[in-house]
């Protein structure tokens, strides 16, 4: 399981229970979160336009791209995820992808950045981005610092 960017694990875990590296039922977990009452539901292009898919990817996928929901985890380039936040206030932002594809510099990084720009809700800097299988990739903040670092 990674863990990069500035909240440690111990600290996401106080946010979010279900971090924790040994939490049972951690997928179920993070679906019952992210479904119960999403801000945004969202598919990206591979050239990071952002895609509303209202309530539900399976139901909303974008138009003439069905087969990508035959592709997992790489949803033939596209990426997909759901913004959602806790009764505390904290932002969580969980994208479906291979572990390591927001852990360093490179498309995929990008690419969740350009859509994330276009998310026509408020989306907090320090917002917590992970993976469906909980890796932990830091804030948007750090997104941004870690593709900014590719450039230096």
């Amino acid at each position: 399981m990674i863990t990069t960017g500035s909240v440690p694990r111990d600290l996401a875990v106080e946010r979010f229970a279900f971090l924790a590296q040994r939490f049972r039922g951690r997928r179920n977990a993070i679906k019952e979160f992210t479904h119960t009452a999403p801000e945004f539901v969202f598919w990206i292009y591979p050239d990071g336009t952002l895609f509303d898919a209202k309530d539900a990817h399976r139901k909303n996928v974008p138009r003439g791209y069905q087969h990508i929901l035959d592709d997992e985890p790489d949803y033939g380039g596209f990426l997909r995820g759901r913004l959602a936040r806790s009764t505390d206030g904290f932002q969580l932002v969980v994208v479906y992808c291979r572990a390591e594809a927001l852990a360093e510099p490179g498309r995929s990084l990008s690419q969740v950045l350009v859509g994330l720009r276009q998310i026509p809700v408020p989306l907090d800097d320090d917002a917590l981005v992970i993976s469906d299988n909980a890796d932990i990739y830091g804030t948007v903040d750090d997104l941004r610092i870690r593709e900014a670092s590719e450039h230096r």
